[in-house]
């Protein structure tokens, strides 16, 4: 038997490999190779050995959102509302479910939001085959859209209620306050595809107004930011059109998750409130938090100026507010007159921004009537051309135009800015944001930190308009079917990212954003090692890079240090 044996020559340390035999009955050693000095050795076993072949793939964020989309059963849940066939099956292509397909195109989706045909060429460069026991690129735009029309559109309601139930039993989400809001979403579908109806013109929020869009109303959770509820709808329906028909579902949704429970109470911006929307929302036993437009109510801006107070928030600061009860619609509300400086001197910097926009687009009409062949048109034209610089708020109150006649009969302008309405907005409305509510039953600071909640649906919206991950844009469908199954994709790519976000708070990692986390989870990448073997079949092991100490907190947190695995490929 051979034995691994140090030999010591002029006081420096060498190893060789020695096998004992016995000749004439009696042992002796016999070096069978030598090994050299421990440097060499060690130098010699971390070469790697010929044949040696290494496979590296993207492992951290699409195992830990399979783990995540695994503990829910969402696949299992959307099968549950698939038709089967005549022969009580579910479709399948290319072996996979419908629910299975749409899982995996969720994934992709929090990862990169690419086309369904470049899913294949993404996704072999990550584990996602492996932990789905499907090859990647089986895996075309044709599977997606197949398996898409397989879900009808009547069933992602009830789909997304039964997600969000487990969502809310597993992580305890309590049902106190919620955030709404909406968005849009501009799309390429040609203006003479009539096929779908949800696609249409109108005020854009990325200001493409010239193209088709689509909105989106979506409810969060104040507890994590949870999407609990979402609806697409025309892109073509103002939000305070919207807001009452969407009330009701959810409304209702909120029921059935939370059961007879308070009443609880809904977050939402000013671009949902009027008059109608007020009593729809009382009606239906839903408390709110809400916002006016500040210039509307001048009475009351005024009355507050002077009554500020300092009202200490939970987060350590300090904001000055005046909070009263004022008759609106019909009935006695309570307000909170809030004063930010930070916004206050955000709208300052816009409004010097377009002063001076409009100053330069002036300067160069000007200098056109001061041509020599200049200052000669109509007055009718030279006022569309004033009407025109004036466009925006504030600015004709603020910018005042004079078109005079010089004696030569060429025209000639003055301008100036009003002193007094600068004062005024600078002074009066800048900062000043005016909240609504009926819970008077809140603490003044209470109020104020509901309503800067809806910034929570406005992060949300923020990030899935991200091009990096969970983005609704770019959309490849031009069926209403088919986008709403999309949108449904999206939601749930946005749930388990959030999701994630949440398992890691809750060890106590660092989370910048949900974006970072992804990034950080990306970077954990395994390797698949493929070594000869004497019998000629190669071995075959998996596992992880080395880890620096974060990576490894975060392969902890979500579960990614299993030990090594040794197979065998068959054959």
């Amino acid at each position: 038997m051979a034995s691994l044996v140090a030999k010591t020559v002029r006081g420096r340390k060498y190893w060789q490999i020695v096998e004992s035999r016995r000749v004439n009955g009696k042992p002796r050693s016999f070096v069978l190779a030598h090994l050299g000095r421990p440097e060499t050795l060690l130098a010699r076993l971390q070469q790697a050995p010929s044949g040696l072949r290494l496979r590296s793939f993207s492992h951290g964020a699409v195992a830990a959102l399979w783990a995540q989309a695994q503990a829910l059963g969402v696949a299992a849940v959307i099968d549950a509302h698939v038709p089967h066939d005549q022969r009580g099956r579910l479709p399948r292509r290319d072996g996979l479910t419908p629910g299975q397909s749409l899982v995996l195109a969720a994934l992709a989706r929090a990862c990169r939001p690419l086309s369904k045909r470049a899913f294949a060429a993404w996704a072999q460069g990550t584990t996602l085959g492996q932990l789905a026991d499907v090859a990647p690129a089986r895996l075309t735009s044709q599977h997606f859209w197949d398996q898409m029309d397989a879900l009808p559109a009547a069933s992602l309601a009830p789909i997304e209620e039964a997600l969000v139930r487990r969502v809310v039993e597993r992580e305890q989400i309590a049902p106190d306050t919620f955030f709404y809001d909406t968005t849009n979403f501009f799309t390429f579908i040609d203006s003479t595809n009539a096929r779908p109806t949800l696609p249409r013109r109108g005020h854009n929020k990325q200001k493409r107004h010239d193209l088709r869009q689509l909105g989106l109303a979506l409810v969060v959770s104040r507890d994590g930011q949870l999407p609990l509820f979402h609806l697409l709808y025309e892109g073509d329906r103002p939000d305070v059109r919207t807001f009452p028909e969407v009330l009701t579902s959810v409304r209702t949704r909120l029921e059935r998750l939370f059961g007879p429970t308070a009443p609880p109470t809904l977050v939402y911006d000013k671009g949902n409130v009027s008059r109608a929307t007020q009593a729809r929302v009382e009606a239906m036993d839903l408390r709110y938090v809400s916002s006016l437009v500040p210039s509307q109510h001048p009475a009351l801006l005024a009355e507050a100026l002077s009554r500020l107070t300092p009202v200490p928030l939970p987060s350590g600061e300090v904001v000055h507010a005046y909070r009263a009860r004022q008759h609106l619609w019909g009935q006695e509300r309570t307000v909170v007159v809030l004063r930010s400086e930070r916004l206050r001197e955000g709208q300052l910097r816009g409004l010097h921004q377009q002063l001076a926009k409009r100053l330069r687009t002036l300067a160069v009409l000007t200098a056109g009537l001061e041509a020599p062949r200049g200052g000669r048109g109509s007055h009718a034209g030279l006022e569309r051309r004033i009407a025109e610089i004036l466009r925006g708020q504030h600015m004709r109150r603020l910018l005042h135009i004079e078109i005079t006649r010089r004696g030569d009969g060429r025209w000639r302008l003055a301008a100036w800015v009003d002193a007094e309405e600068y004062r005024r907005l600078t002074e009066e409305r800048f900062g000043l944001r005016l909240v609504i509510t009926d819970r008077e039953d809140l603490s003044t600071a209470e109020i104020i930190t509901a309503y800067r909640g809806q910034s929570r649906a406005e992060r949300a919206f923020r990030e899935m308009k991200d091009p990096e991950g969970c983005a609704l844009r770019p959309q490849y469908h031009w069926t209403d079917q088919k986008l709403q199954v999309h949108a449904f994709c999206c939601v749930l790519a946005f749930l388990l990212l959030k999701l994630l976000e949440r398992q890691a708070r809750r060890a106590g990692l660092p989370v910048r954003s949900p974006r970072a986390l992804l990034r950080a989870l990306e970077a954990i990448r395994e390797v698949t090692v493929i070594e000869p073997s004497p019998t000629g079949r190669p071995r075959v092991r998996r596992q992880l890079e080395d880890l620096d100490p974060s990576a490894q907190r975060l392969a902890a947190c979500f579960g990614l240090l299993p030990q090594a695995v040794t197979t065998r490929p068959p054959g």
